[in-house]
């Protein structure tokens, strides 16, 4: 019999429900080395920290040891910088630490968490290490969700474990094979419906965790592959109608909180949240109330070393991104061979020095002063780091949206021409519209702090 304290969401039972969700931590050994022109090399282009990611890490963890009222920890995915066993060595000491203090954990492995070949910079030059075989990541973590588990799906890894009375948690591994990342299969979604089903017979409430984001972060991540699940319509519409109204999930390092009516009009929020190590340098903490009620609150990564130039962790965060966005362009438009190194070089420079103003005069279109002077490749940078902030602030109204909404209707031609090819399924695709609700947050509810009703 269950207390009376309970709630019935959906018919089934459930508790109060109070955890922490981190997830990308992208851990890394520092002694397998993080140093030399190498390593200044592949930091161009990286848009998280590697040498500083241990550090980062357990000035989260010492976090969460200090709250004594909170056990639980979910971490959904890319535990390891790049599965090098080291890393996953060392992960573990701190994870069995948080034990030691207390916390119940539960995670998730995925594609950065097995590898041949783990990596290295030492002495100027890439350095290989031992890697992590998948098969070895069930042991590794064994203590942190299989332990507990009321099944396991052992080609994946998935599981399904109670983490509080009455309420169980699905954990869909679709990220265990390299040749099919984000694939959550027929055969997988037999063995979920199956765990499902024994949940709603033993009057549990169930909630979900993925490492891919399984309803698109934003708009525009729809038409990337490797930006959600593949078919996420049908595994949104699979986990509503079988009574799962949350699930948790990474992989984009970005902030959102999303939501999806499947066609029996059952509702999912799917609550994606930044890596640990990179900007915007977040986590979260999530209550459930009895009557359903979900406060979603995010915390900043902080108490950590900064070097000297920087002030905030916001701004550490911000500055690696940006630099990395800025120079994964340039690096597009570097190579090349005779007419096409003249024409990839000629066009790195405009695009370095071009101002907002010369792109208005060349669409014919009026700006903000406030956005004359400022460089393409910087407005680009601002732009990024905003949406993988979340509450992506250009709304309408602002300069930046009044800005990107003439540049997009002046170029309507040409997107009509485009939109064809990614409309398929019955689902046509409205690029301008799709663009401007991606650079601003028209839902009405924040990706970051936000309450929401689970009770369907």
């Amino acid at each position: 019999m269950h207390s009376a304290n309970t709630a019935r969401i959906n018919g089934n039972c459930m508790e109060k429900l109070k955890f922490y969700l981190l997830t990308d931590t992208h851990y890394f050994e520092e002694s397998l080395g993080a140093e030399g022109k190498a390593y200044e090399e592949y930091m161009k282009t990286e848009a998280f920290y590697l040498k500083e990611s241990s550090a980062i890490n357990k000035a989260v963890f010492k976090k969460l040891k200090e709250d004594k009222e909170t056990e639980l920890i979910i971490i959904p995915g890319d535990l390891s910088k790049d599965g090098e066993y080291e890393s996953h060595k060392s992960l573990i000491r701190e994870l069995n630490a948080l034990k030691d203090a207390g916390k119940k954990i539960f995670v998730l492995t995925a594609g950065h968490d097995f590898n041949e070949t783990g990596r290295g910079y030492k002495n100027d030059e890439f350095v290989g290490s031992k890697g992590t075989e998948f098969k070895e990541l069930y042991n590794f973590y064994y203590e942190f969700g299989y332990k507990d588990a009321l099944s396991i799906d052992e080609e994946t890894l998935s599981y399904i474990a109670e983490i509080a009375p009455n309420i169980r948690l699905l954990a869909l591994n679709c990220d265990s094979k390299r040749e099919c990342k984000g694939l959550i299969d027929e055969r997988l979604l037999n063995w979920a419906k199956e765990q499902l089903q024994k949940a709603k017979e033993d009057g549990v409430y169930t909630i979900a965790m993925c490492h891919y984001p399984v309803i698109p972060s934003v708009p525009v991540f729809d038409l990337v592959g490797d930006a959600h699940v593949k078919n996420w319509r049908e595994i949104a519409s699979f986990l509503a109608d079988n009574g799962v109204e949350l699930v948790l999930t990474g992989h984009m390092h970005i902030q959102s909180i999303n939501e999806f009516v499947s066609e029996k009009g059952n509702k999912l929020y799917d609550i994606c949240t930044a890596t640990t190590v990179g900007t915007p340098g977040k986590y979260r903490k999530i209550e459930i109330a009895e009557d359903g009620t979900m406060n979603v609150k995010s915390i900043n990564v902080e108490g950590f070393s900064l070097p000297d130039e920087f002030k905030t962790a916001e701004e550490f965060f911000d500055w690696r991104f940006k630099y990395s966005v800025k120079n994964k362009i340039n690096k597009i438009l570097e190579g090349g061979s005779g007419i096409t190194k003249t024409l990839k070089s000629f066009g790195g420079k405009i695009l370095n020095s071009i101002k907002l103003k010369t792109i208005a005069r060349l669409l014919f279109i009026k700006i903000d002063s406030s956005l004359k002077d400022v460089k393409l490749i910087d407005f680009a940078g601002e732009i990024a780091t905003a949406i993988f902030k979340g509450d992506m602030p250009y709304i309408k109204g602002t300069p930046e949206y009044d800005a990107i909404n003439k540049a997009l209707k002046r170029l309507s031609f040409i997107l009509k021409k485009i939109e064809p090819k990614p409309s398929k399924n019955g689902v046509k695709i409205d690029l301008t519209d799709m663009l401007l609700n991606t650079i601003g947050n028209n839902k009405g509810y924040s990706d970051n702090n936000a309450v929401i009703n689970l009770k369907g």
